[in-house]
């Protein structure tokens, strides 16, 4: 074969297959593009023709094609803006300018006419693809069921959503009637409500979600949701946990105590309470604390039916007392086991709950400090702070009412009242001893200022009036080292149903409260008994008996006080030389007229006078001269003060307040300076504050 002819016979083949190659393309380049799909980028009810409000639109053709012959000939009906962008020349996505309006039906065309890139047009319209959009978003389930009765008080809601929602517009849009504190937790458009409290028992309560509420795309509940459920009824509850919970500053030696409503079974309790961190102690069941009187039994009326009843409270108090005292500066978890039961009644089981206090630190003096009364920790029990409110602690750990209290001038031990007990005890072991002997009842003790003896008021446990007396210390002592001051006038029983923080409305003293001032040598006192009279006793030891005399002054306002310059008592009443501030001799001798006053007044070292001023006693006012009147330094309307004291160098003003609203309830312990200025609140509970030396 000779070299021109096999020159020839490459040319020929390669121009037949070029020839192949341009056939194949004009068959190519005449097929016109299709649109192969239509899609929706969110979809809603797992369906592929319905849309969320906020969604894209997908058209996916068969070959690269020309974006302006799409882009005219694209249709949407209802018409809606909106702009497109493309993944290479294949996929258009068209993306509305607006949120689609709900539940309506779309209908998308391309016109015919869209071409590919080598400009062929396809014949024929593409489509139409239907989609609708979803309406506004329901509530698909709810647990329990609607009306649902007799839920365990620990129960759980369950909401389910028919979509994704907005978590945080629903949260805001739920409330739950009665308030308790809620839990919330998302899974899905599934919501999960616990609560944070025990529910009340016997309770109907409604969960809501209002129209607030919203899915992802923004889309409102078409109308409110709600729902109810009743709780299971129960017969035994509880009125009060001591420490209360979230309480900073308990006691170290504090008891545990869990007060129901009625009595309980004390086989029941055991297991009922769990403690952490652990610690060991004794659980009983004990009666409530009181001193509400017990009728004399008369031998001529017979013995007492078995069918009487017995006292309130008897049998009612699961009490822990722990074997070591608390930490220090630790907070402790108590958990009451859902187990105790109702005595004679084993169908009635109060609820479970959990709570949390801190402990305080122990304290082995009182000097400059400021004691005060304070029901923070359940009950009203004796506390310390310091000058500046910080370290609040708790002295007293008592499970009924503290209603007075006194500290000695060494600042080291410490004298109170509790349902009808006093009690004393030294700061630096805080182990209380009980004078109160068995039979009687005794009130308001005041320690003598030469630090031997405690005055209380006594009765015996029918309530009969045994008069006011002289109790010697060490703590315990009673009997017939005793004195007998006065023989009657003491504070009626009945004091532990003083609840809360036991304040009186008006510028006056609860009547549990000591309205006794001694001079410094202890030898002459001013007291105000029950019934409101004014007496002065001489208590000269060699005397046999107390020389006692009445004194011209009526409707006393608060406690008397002694006045160091001046050498006398003073308080607030009316007499025949005038209503206001009256000096009482400190031989009570004779009275006098300082000036007009309303409430209780204290007396510093110097000489000065604080006092709550007229008209009304509910502002303090203060003097350095007892010929001047003093003016109110406070003028708040919403707060009134009460019980005025001063700091122990005389130099700041300490005082209570209380709402005007409420004039019973505490607002707190305040400082001032003497003419009124750098007002300034200590802590927001409390009253009968005393800043000890």
């Amino acid at each position: 074969m000779t070299r021109r002819w096999i020159e020839t016979l490459v040319a020929i083949v390669a121009v037949t297959a070029l020839g192949l190659v341009l056939y194949n393309a004009t068959l190519v380049d005449r097929r016109p593009p299709t649109l192969s799909k239509v899609s929706l980028s969110a979809t809603a009810e797992g369906d592929e023709h319905v849309a969320q409000t906020l969604t894209a639109i997908d058209l996916t053709f068969s070959e690269p094609v020309d974006r302006t012959s799409v882009e005219q000939r694209f249709r949407i009906a209802p018409y809606v803006g909106g702009t497109f962008t493309w993944d290479r020349d294949t996929t258009a996505i068209f993306t509305p300018a607006k949120k689609l309006p709900s539940a309506t039906d779309f209908t998308i065309v391309v016109a015919a006419g869209f071409a590919d890139l080598a400009n062929n047009p396809a014949p024929n319209a593409a489509g139409p693809f239907a989609f609708r959009t979803v309406g506004a978003p329901t509530v698909a389930s709810v647990l329990p069921l609607p009306g649902a009765d007799g839920l365990a008080t620990d129960a759980a809601v369950q909401i389910g959503f028919d979509r994704l929602m907005d978590t945080g517009s629903v949260e805001a849009a739920l409330s739950v009637q009665p308030i308790v504190p809620l839990r919330v937790s998302w899974s899905g458009p599934s919501l999960t409500l616990t609560f944070g409290a025990p529910l009340a028992f016997g309770t109907t309560y409604t969960v809501s979600v209002g129209s607030g509420a919203a899915d992802t795309d923004g889309s409102h509940l078409a109308t409110p949701f709600s729902t109810t459920f009743t709780t299971v009824a129960a017969g035994l509850g509880v009125d009060a946990v001591v420490p209360a919970d979230g309480v900073a500053g308990i006691g170290i030696r504090s008891p545990i105590a869990i007060m129901f409503d009625g009595p309980i079974d004390p086989a029941s309790v055991d297991g009922a309470i769990r403690i952490t961190p652990e610690l060991g102690g004794d659980v009983r069941v004990i009666d409530r604390p009181t001193d509400r009187p017990i009728p004399s039994l008369d031998p001529a009326s017979g013995p007492i039916p078995s069918s009487a009843p017995g006292p309130a409270g008897a049998g009612a108090v699961l009490l822990f007392t722990p074997s070591a005292p608390f930490a220090p500066h630790t907070t402790y978890t108590v958990e009451l086991a859902p187990v105790v039961r109702r005595a004679g009644d084993p169908g009635q089981v109060a609820a479970g709950r959990t709570w949390s206090f801190t402990t305080g630190g122990p304290t082995t003096s009182a000097q400059n400090q400021i004691a005060f009364l304070s029901a923070r920790g359940g009950v009203r029990n004796v506390w310390l702070m310091n000058p500046d409110g910080s370290n609040p602690r708790q002295i007293s750990t008592e499970l009924a009412p503290v209603t007075s209290y006194d500290v000695s001038s060494d600042g080291r031990t410490l004298a109170y009242a509790t349902a009808g007990l006093v009690r004393t005890l030294r700061f630096e072991n805080a182990q209380p001893r009980t004078l109160t002997a068995p039979g009687t009842l005794e009130y308001a003790p005041v320690l003598t200022p030469d630090g031997t003896s405690v005055l209380v008021g006594r009765r015996d446990t029918a309530g009969t009036d045994l008069g006011w007396w002289l109790e010697p210390l060490p703590e315990g002592a009673s009997g017939s080292a005793a004195r007998q001051i006065l023989a009657d006038g003491a504070p009626a029983a009945g004091s532990s149903d003083s609840l809360g923080d036991g304040i009186v409305a008006g510028p006056g003293l609860s009547p549990w409260t000591a309205r006794v001032a001694f001079d410094p040598t202890s030898r002459w006192l001013l007291i105000v008994v029950d019934d409101g009279t004014v007496l002065h006793a001489d208590l000269d030891p060699d005397a046999v008996q107390p020389a006692v005399a009445a004194m011209d002054i009526a409707a006393p306002a608060g406690r008397p006080v002694w006045d160091p310059v001046r050498g006398g008592f003073e308080i607030v009443g009316s007499a025949g030389v005038g209503d206001g501030l009256i000096q009482v001799a400190a031989d009570g001798a004779g009275e006098s007229l300082l000036f007009p006053a309303v409430g209780p007044a204290a007396v510093a070292s110097h000489g000065g006078i604080v006092i709550l001023v007229a008209p009304s006693g509910n502002h303090v006012g203060y003097t350095a001269l007892s010929t001047r009147q003093p003016e109110a330094l406070t003028s708040a309307t919403d707060l009134l003060d009460r019980a005025p004291g001063f700091s122990p160098d005389g130099t700041t003003l300490l005082f209570g307040r209380v709402f005007s609203t409420d004039p019973t309830r505490s607002a707190g312990i305040w400082l001032a300076d003497l003419d009124g200025r750098d007002l300034r609140q200590l802590s927001t509970d409390g009253t009968a504050a005393r800043w000890l030396p």
